[in-house]
């Protein structure tokens, strides 16, 4: 049997000569798609994600592929008068920040999540934070640094957090 990674390598071999049995000296644009994923996979992949940028006459697309968060589990609820805070942990997974985002506006949309939610990838994680900062161990702090995704305030903002703080935060809705 042929694996579809040998099939995709001969198929662009195909690609390539037919190509340049064709060249008439014109330019054409050149398109490249590559896979990018940031840890192994565990169960069912997701949907990629795609992006194309126009530079100097060529087009460049990415795709970044990642893993839909297909379960949860609140672990822990928090209540105070503003609202409920939800601590929330996904299985480890190789996600990327559009995962997150559409699992949270989901967990949002369906009324799961209506003030506020911390979400993680580890159970120590969880209790590394809701320990007071001044008992947090090193171990815990960089725990949580590794662990914590993202959480969601008041209901509308996601701010993304740990290996996903360069992503930054969005209003959901707009």
């Amino acid at each position: 049997m042929i694996s579809s990674k040998t099939l995709r390598l001969g198929l662009f071999g195909l690609l390539v000569l037919a190509l340049a049995a064709c060249d008439d000296g014109e330019t054409t644009d050149l398109s490249t798609t590559s896979s990018l994923i940031s840890s192994p996979t565990t169960g069912d992949g997701g949907e990629a994600t795609t992006t194309t940028e126009a530079t100097g006459g060529n087009t460049t697309s990415t795709t970044l592929v990642g893993q839909q968060v297909a379960e949860y589990e609140v672990v822990a609820r928090v209540s105070d008068p503003a609202g409920e805070t939800l601590f929330i942990v996904i299985p480890p997974g190789a996600y990327t920040d559009v995962d997150l985002e559409n699992f949270v506006v989901g967990l949002v949309d369906s009324g799961e999540i209506t003030y506020g939610a911390e979400i993680f990838d580890d159970n120590g994680a969880v209790d590394a934070y809701r320990k007071p900062e001044a008992e947090r161990t090193e171990g815990e702090t960089q725990l949580i640094q590794q662990h914590h995704f993202a959480s969601v305030q008041n209901g509308t903002t996601v701010v993304y957090r740990g290996p996903f703080a360069d992503s930054g935060e969005f209003v959901i809705g707009s």
